[in-house]
């Protein structure tokens, strides 16, 4: 049977761990860094640990951009940062837990860690994805269109690239998608990665104003959306922040948008890593 590209990752990572207790070069390590991973439940603290695993999520709305289910990871610091800088009017944020065997030495960690790279990054899986919607009482498709282009000028459509492989994830990377959801319409939008030690982080933010039908809602750059992917010893973590600087007359409205939005591109994840065998 063909190897899908997530298992050809895997592979070569551990052909390349192996190939450094030889004396040959290895790549850079979690446990070289000193951050070896740590339990989901230290990571998310007690309650959130607990709701995230009984009832499926744990669930926080609140205002001025202060975080309450931020995970206790160094990479977390630059979005307490950002979140305390842009001092949202709305926050909601969301946290979940995907239970796995930790993966097999420092191989398997890195070709884990480039498998969840090369997962966020696959804007074109995100059309016709599912959100429970409020207004109508019902299953609604998120995204029409999602796709990657080559810059908001010229707006070049772009395939969505495979997985990086050994020693290719990059430690920051910008790119700009165009998205198009039956909310907003569609629109252009800027995400920025960011990878570490067991860690990768996803921001977006809208570069055209978002209306609801004529009703203009968000100025550009007015909607930041955030994904945290962290590698526990138990799991892996997927946490979500969503703030805008919004009127208080749509502030319900987003509130309940933003956290029924956050678990559907949880279930879109999950079905990816458990269709490359991330997960079981």
């Amino acid at each position: 049977m063909a190897m899908s590209t997530i298992q050809r990752v895997f592979a070569a990572c551990a052909a390349l761990s192996t190939f450094s207790l030889l004396g040959g070069p290895r790549l850079a390590t979690l446990s070289a860094q000193g951050l070896a991973p740590r339990p989901a439940a230290e990571l998310l603290g007690t309650e959130a640990f607990r709701l995230a695993s009984a009832e499926g999520k744990a669930l926080r709305a609140s205002e001025g951009g202060k975080p309450v289910l931020l995970p206790a990871h160094p990479s977390a610091e630059a979005l307490r940062a950002a979140l305390a800088a842009e001092k949202p009017a709305v926050l909601v944020e969301a946290a979940f837990v995907l239970p796995r065997p930790a993966p097999e030495g420092e191989g398997g960690l890195a070709a884990e860690l480039g498998a969840i790279y090369g997962l966020l990054g696959s804007f074109g899986s995100l059309e016709g994805i599912e959100y429970w919607s409020v207004s109508k009482g019902g299953w609604k498709v998120f995204y029409e269109e999602s796709y990657r282009v080559d810059g908001p000028e010229t707006k070049r459509r772009l395939a969505d690239p495979p997985a990086p492989g050994p020693g290719a994830l990059p430690p920051a990377e910008e790119v700009y998608v165009f998205q198009r959801d039956t909310t907003f319409g569609g629109n252009y939008y800027r995400y920025s990665f960011a990878s570490s030690a067991g860690a990768v982080s996803l921001a977006s933010n809208n570069l055209t104003r978002l209306s609801y039908g004529i009703i203009p809602m968000l100025a550009p750059g007015a909607l930041a959306t955030r994904l945290l992917v962290l590698q526990a010893s138990d799991a892996i973590v997927f946490y979500a922040a969503s703030g805008a600087a919004a009127p208080e007359l749509f502030r319900s409205r987003l509130e309940k948008s933003f956290g029924n939005r956050a678990e559907a591109l949880f279930r879109w994840f999950a079905a990816r890593a458990r269709a490359e065998g991330l997960v079981q």
